[in-house]
């Protein structure tokens, strides 16, 4: 049981070598799999995304940040879910549900790719940095 979903960030890799392919033409961050997030959690982290591309537009200066690096992205995501406690540890103690002020749930992982955990329930979701819209794992634009 549960409503696995995963997400990363992509972009379009400025410093590529003539002749490799598409593929290896684009920088991905490490994905962000949740057990029980759905489909919510794949449109908050694009939702998110917006309100970053949006902010830093205007930003003088160029650190990793500001060029909306996917690794970087994926790095300040998780920071904004931690803390905005979007999603806290829970246990039980003495049959009363607790919010564990400074984790976050297990059911929060990290993989090296989509394929790299359990998404299968919805699936794998790749925001698109340069083109600032989000594809499902069948290559479908969905926002």
């Amino acid at each position: 049981m549960g409503d696995r979903v995963s997400v990363s960030f992509r972009q379009k890799n400025d410093w590529y070598v003539k002749g490799k392919k598409k593929e290896e033409l684009m920088d991905e961050s490490p994905a962000l799999f949740h057990h029980w997030g759905g489909t919510e959690f794949a449109k908050m982290a694009f939702d998110w995304f917006k309100m970053i591309k949006t902010e830093t537009k205007d930003l003088k200066g160029s650190d990793p940040f500001t060029r909306l690096e996917p690794r970087n992205l994926m790095v300040q995501l998780i920071g904004t879910l931690a803390r905005h406690k979007w999603d806290q540890y829970k246990t039980y103690d003495k049959g009363v549900l607790k919010d564990h002020e400074h984790w976050m749930s297990y059911s929060v992982y990290l993989g090296k790719d989509g394929q790299d955990g359990d998404n299968s329930d919805n699936g794998h979701y790749t925001i698109d940095v340069d083109d600032c819209k989000m594809y499902n794992d069948k290559g479908e634009s969905i926002a």
